[in-house]
């Protein structure tokens, strides 16, 4: 399955306290990353949060925000008199040694640090159930978060499939090309070695010919390699398929195809077949670029 590391999703419940919110963003990563900022009112449930969340995904790096919105009536405000009146002593005398009014209005006390304190209730006493609650909530911003991941997955596979093809055809014409290339090869190297014992005046050995031709041949055949590369591109397409996220897979069968083709083109001497097996890297590797993307 084609799941993208990257995805968005929010969630909101309202309740007549206020309203909590969480966002959930996610961006590729190697390995299984979670960042969350909580209110601090649900500081201590952040571990609880991780290992949720933690069961979701199985790589790349996910950013949760949860954040309460206090309804008015959710709100209330204390006013201190002892620190209005210790301010307006301390104003008061140094208006005093400044020689200065003791004009000192209200309003300008007011705004001071901790005159007013706008506090809000407890979280306990807001919602009686605060694991329900988390619940929901996550259950709600995964579903649209997972969403958009499988629909951007859905956009990744179809730019991997139209690179599978172009891999499958350069695989076939290679496979075609390097037979002709080939007995090309075996009749111009019998050719030139006939020349050389013409010669020389000696006569050609042809056991010890089809002995050396053996032996080159094993070392120029790539028919293995070649099967190889197309079992390891039905793989792909089987992974693909699978219902579990095949980013790990998908990565690990890209890398066997490489190897196949660095040992075609380190065993073919043919100019034209090697320059198919160049177009074939290039296919892999945009391949390759398109599933570090993937979960």
């Amino acid at each position: 399955m084609y799941v993208s590391m990257t995805g968005f999703g929010i969630s909101r419940i309202e309740r007549e306290w206020g309203t909590i919110s969480l966002e959930l963003s996610s961006v590729n990563h190697r390995y299984q990353e979670i960042y969350a900022r909580f209110p601090r009112e649900l500081a201590s449930w952040e571990p609880w949060f991780h290992q949720k969340l933690r069961s979701l995904f199985r790589r790349g790096k996910v950013q949760a925000r949860v954040e309460i919105t206090w309804a008015s009536s959710a709100q209330t405000a204390s006013f201190s008199k002892e620190v209005l009146a210790a301010y307006y002593r301390e104003l008061s005398g140094m208006c005093e040694e400044l020689g200065l009014e003791r004009d000192i209005p209200l309003g300008a006390l007011l705004g001071l640090p901790g005159v007013i304190d706008a506090q809000e209730r407890s979280w306990l006493s807001m919602d009686g159930d605060t694991e329900e609650l988390l619940l929901s909530l996550l259950s709600s911003g995964a579903e649209s978060w997972q969403k958009m991941r499988v629909t951007e997955g859905g956009h990744l596979k179809k730019a991997i499939d139209e690179h599978l093809l172009q891999l499958e055809r350069l695989a076939g014409e290679i496979s075609v090309k390097w037979e002709i290339a080939r007995d090309a090869a075996f009749a111009s190297m019998k050719e030139r070695v006939k020349k050389a014992l013409d010669s020389l005046s000696a006569a050609p050995d042809d056991s010890r010919f089809a002995q050396e031709a053996v032996f080159i041949a094993d070392r120029w055949d790539v028919t293995e390699e070649i099967a190889r590369l197309a079992s390891h591109t039905a793989k792909f397409r089987e992974a693909g398929e699978s219902p579990e996220p095949s980013g790990r897979k998908l990565d690990f069968l890209v890398q066997e195809m490489n190897r196949e083709l660095n040992t075609l083109n380190s065993k073919i001497a043919d100019a034209g077949v090697r320059w198919l097996v160049v177009e074939a890297k290039t296919a892999l590797e945009r391949i390759r670029e398109q599933i570090q993307n993937l979960e």
